[in-house]
């Protein structure tokens, strides 16, 4: 089933509705990037705290030793307890610097996992709705324990499977972002998926997105399995990215621009399952690309 980024690669392929970043723009991201990562890296050194490259971060460790060359942003997981504690502790120290996105212990709630957002920057996502806090940014996931057995591991996997669902569509339908009205309007398929879900955001609107974000949050974490690991908020959805506990941790180490990091005890296992030949380059139709349509890195200037 295609996603909404799914729909805006097709579109930004055919059309020039979306603009690039400049070199310039992209080497400033990723200097800001890896500045937000440092400040992660050490309140998790100092709180003995577990952490670890994830999705495209961890395949830009292990094929490029850094960024994918199209790929401008930086993803982390933590196993759920470690997830927890991160967001009071680098609250507590970052707080002047920083602000968080994340269900239940977040400064706001506009994301199904945790956004380390740093003040004074600005960087607008074209999916993003006007009074959507933005900044340069870090994605960090939390890694839960699900069910041993299969059956009740696949009733879990449903539904979290639904219930995200309704989260992005109530999302759409209480965006007022033009943008993203705009470029799925560009052709059929897109405008129809668009319309279903704000139809479906409509329905299931008597709660407040932020309290959807919450419910999906809680529900992720229930289950207590000590063989399985997945990231239910994950881009690969909750089946796509299950593995043995064991691939999960513990961790590994890698290089990612120089620094060293962590990255999943098996990232073999944990690459193939997201991308399967994950060492070969994807043609340019096939590489994942970010959408913003506002971008700085120091607005203080």
């Amino acid at each position: 089933m295609k996603r909404s980024n799914d729909y805006l690669n097709d579109i930004a392929r055919n059309s020039n509705v979306f603009c690039e970043l400049t070199d310039k723009e992209r080497a400033d991201l990723k200097e800001c990037l890896l500045s937000i990562y440092k400040d992660i890296k050490f309140i998790c050194e100092k709180y003995d705290l577990v952490f670890m490259l994830s999705g495209g971060s961890a395949l830009g460790a292990v094929r490029h030793k850094g960024f994918i060359p199209w790929d401008d942003d930086i993803d982390l997981m933590m196993p759920r307890k470690d997830y927890m504690k991160f967001i009071e502790y680098f609250k507590k120290e970052f707080g002047y610097k920083y602000i968080l996105s994340a269900p239940q212990k977040g400064d706001v709630v506009e994301s199904l996992f945790l956004k380390v957002i740093k003040k004074n920057t600005l960087m607008k996502g074209v999916k993003d709705s006007p009074d959507f806090v933005s900044g340069v940014l870090v994605d960090i996931f939390p890694i839960d324990r699900i069910p041993n057995n299969l059956f009740v591991r696949k009733l879990h996997s449903c539904f979290l499977f639904v219930l995200r669902g309704i989260c992005s569509c109530v999302k759409m339908y209480r965006s007022k972002n033009a943008y993203m009205k705009n470029a799925l309007s560009l052709n059929i398929r897109s405008s129809i998926y668009y319309n279903t879900c704000k139809i479906v955001g409509f329905i299931f609107s008597f709660l407040k997105q932020s309290k959807w974000y919450c419910l999906f949050d809680k529900c992720s974490s229930l289950s207590h399995g000590d063989k399985f690991f997945t990231i239910p908020s994950g881009r690969a959805l909750y089946s796509g990215e299950t593995l043995l506990s064991k691939e999960f941790l513990p961790v590994s180490k890698g290089l990612f621009e120089g620094i060293e990091v962590n990255l999943p005890n098996d990232v073999d296992a944990y690459l193939t399952n997201l991308y399967g030949d994950y060492m070969t380059i994807p043609p340019v139709e096939k590489r994942e690309r970010h959408f913003y349509v506002e971008f700085n890195v120091d607005t203080t200037k």
